[in-house]
């Protein structure tokens, strides 16, 4: 039986549920006595299991390199494809040469996995109207969904439409910019200080720049693309920004629309991992992957989360990059936490 997985120019043919040379288990005679064998049960080759990884943020204000190097090690790991949570151009800028030349080192970074990347934009990658028009242009449908060994994933645009920093925002930005490329260890501490005393109010977290945003005509592409795919066995919502905390009427909206099927939800943004039961159902805020922390605690890491799909549902495992080594036990790394 054959499954096509499409979506746009990736396309891709799996053999599902025929057995391929050397699927079936083989011992060879002399291994067992009598009943006795060293082994505790016999592996079983499941093509319907799906393993993939899912990255957070690079930016705003990625430090040198620990994307560049994730890269490679997720590489070493060889899931059936990558997808990021957005952020990974620092943006916030309408020079299209600037914007463009972002995205050509991300495509190089992303080269060196081996395996698909899928894009998810984040209020970096979609911050300016220039911005929306070069992602068009390389990546298409800032919001998409595609479908794989029965799956859906479901990848949301919260910057829909994009709201611009200020020009006196846009221009500290730039000059933290210049600042972190030059010392990026003495600037992230001097971040992190005005940082806390940030983080002692939230309020800001739902208004202007920080709130999420979605079109009535992405929350109809959502409506549609469930209603053709209800019997999908699980869901997969990816978003930059997590709208279950921003008091979003239209994330309201899509909320309502999945609560009859089994789904995740995977988002970005805050730079700190936390993971919440909402509804009897996982909700994901990822780490870094090379991005600033906001807060100090446990979820201050550069990290990726590993998920199994098997006939039992998902499972999460999530992976420090100072704990991902080569066959030399190096991690490549010099700025990850």
């Amino acid at each position: 039986m054959k499954r096509v997985f499409a979506f746009g120019l990736l396309c891709c043919t799996a053999l599902v549920g025929a057995a391929l040379p050397g699927d079936t288990f083989r011992p060879v005679a002399g291994a067992a006595i009598g009943k006795a064998a060293p082994w505790s049960a016999a592996p079983v080759a499941d093509a319907e299991t799906l393993r993939f990884a899912v990255i957070g943020d690079r930016t705003g204000l990625a430090r040198p390199g620990v994307f560049e190097q994730a890269m490679n090690q997720i590489g070493w790991m060889r899931p059936e494809f990558v997808i990021n949570a957005g952020d990974l151009i620092e943006g916030y800028t309408d020079d299209k040469g600037e914007i463009g030349a972002e995205w050509d080192h991300i495509k190089g970074a992303v080269a060196k996995l081996g395996v698909p990347f899928f894009y998810v934009p984040g209020n970096h990658d979609l911050g300016t109207d220039a911005e929306l028009q070069v992602w068009r242009e390389r990546h298409g449908s800032p919001y998409y969904a595609f479908e794989y060994k029965n799956v859906l994933f479901l990848c949301l645009d919260t910057e829909d439409p994009p709201m611009p920093m200020s020009p006196e925002m846009s221009k500290q930005f730039r000059g933290v910019l210049k600042a972190l490329a030059a010392d990026p260890v003495g600037t992230e501490k001097a971040i992190n200080a005005q940082l806390a005393q940030v983080n002692k109010s939230r309020a800001l977290e739902t208004a202007g720049i920080n709130g999420a945003r979605f079109s009535d005509a992405q929350v109809d592409f959502v409506r549609r693309t469930l209603a053709a795919h209800r019997n999908v066995r699980w869901t997969f919502v990816l978003m930059h920004k997590p709208a279950w905390t921003l008091k979003s009427a239209a994330f309201d909206k899509i909320e309502a629309m999945l609560a009859n099927r089994k789904y995740t939800v995977i988002a970005g943004h805050n730079h700190y991992y936390s993971h919440e039961l909402r509804n009897g159902r996982d909700y994901f805020q990822m780490g870094t992957v090379g991005a600033i922390s906001h807060q100090e605690g446990p979820g201050k890491m550069d990290h990726l989360a590993w998920v199994t799909v098997d006939k039992a549902g998902p499972h999460y495992a999530l992976v420090r990059l100072t704990g991902l080594l080569d066959k030399n036990g190096e991690t490549g790394q010099t700025l990850a936490r």
